[in-house]
């Protein structure tokens, strides 16, 4: 017989193919993590996992390719099994979100899913772009928001929605028109939060090594923390700076040379657990309204 660890330990393995990485991740011995993932495949009397000699790491066979979305799926289905003592049903649903999505859609999702499957258990992980890929492939997260878009083998990736960036000031900075010329911006004044590759693309063409502006940040929602004296900007993405505006405290500039807009991937497994695939099924007219309002509350923006 095998346990519901055996079967975490191959799924883990099945990303590292590394005995001793996963040995690692897992907190357990290698030998423990060689001799669990023996015994798994002497209960199913199939080999999982290729270790020929002189291979420079290892491969899942053909069984272990075709056992892995079953793993997946036995491990989802126990743990919706364990909310059976207490009383009800639950299914457990996992995004890997974004910093800056967090205030912008993750309540939108929340109640959506509240009133189609209130059952739902909602767990958010904030994350960044590169590692919610490995959450979403490693069946840690179900549903994943990026800002790159990557080639993972067993992932699945959809331009979700884009929106434009502008300038955002605190107030009490002296502005003398609605539209700035990034030659206008002092860089020593520039609170630096990254926004995908495109954008630093745009920002190398204007300015120094991000190491010249005041602060730089890898969080957007510490930037408000930050842009706080007259004279700072920041360059975000209009959904943040309309949130920021509306407090009192800020003001927005559109750019006479934008950056290429922030575009929004989402991320999936290409082998869901059953539980994931249908509420991802539920939720997808969401996603789609979400990302419709977004793109139209840009035009506007764009238009002036």
């Amino acid at each position: 017989m095998y346990t519901n660890e055996d079967l975490q330990i191959f799924v883990d393995l099945s990303q590292t193919l590394s005995f001793s990485q996963t040995a690692r991740n897992l907190h357990l011995s290698q030998s423990t993590v060689s001799k669990r993932i023996k015994d798994l495949e002497t209960a199913l009397q199939v080999i999982l996992i290729e270790r020929g000699q002189g291979m420079k790491s290892l491969r899942l066979t053909l069984a272990g390719e075709n056992f892995l979305p079953i793993a997946n799926e036995m491990l989802s289905l126990w743990k919706d099994a364990c909310h059976l003592g207490r009383g009800r049903w639950q299914s457990s649903f996992t995004i890997a979100s974004l910093s800056s999505l967090n205030i912008q859609v993750i309540p939108t999702i929340a109640d959506y899913l509240h009133e189609h499957i209130p059952t739902t258990h909602l767990h958010v992980m904030t994350s960044h772009s590169g590692l919610i890929y490995d959450l979403v492939e490693r069946h840690q997260a179900d549903l994943g928001f990026s800002l790159i878009a990557r080639e993972y083998q067993n992932t699945l990736v959809e331009k979700w929605f884009r929106e434009p960036m502008v300038v955002v000031r605190p107030t009490g900075t002296e502005i003398s028109s609605p539209v700035c010329s990034p030659r206008d911006l002092p860089q020593e004044m520039e609170i630096y939060n990254y926004s995908g590759i495109g954008f630093q693309a745009w920002h190398d063409e204007w300015w120094a090594p991000v190491s010249n502006s005041y602060v730089s940040l890898d969080n957007a929602s510490l930037v408000p923390l930050m842009l706080n004296k007259p004279g700072q900007w920041s360059v975000m993405q209009i959904s943040m700076a309309r949130q920021l505006a509306a407090t009192g405290q800020y003001v927005i500039q559109k750019l006479t040379n934008p950056p290429p807009d922030r575009v929004y991937y989402l991320v999936t497994h290409l082998h869901p657990t059953q539980t994931a695939a249908h509420i991802l099924s539920v939720l997808r007219p969401c996603l789609q309204s979400f990302a419709g309002q977004e793109e139209s509350a840009g035009e506007v923006i764009h238009k002036g």
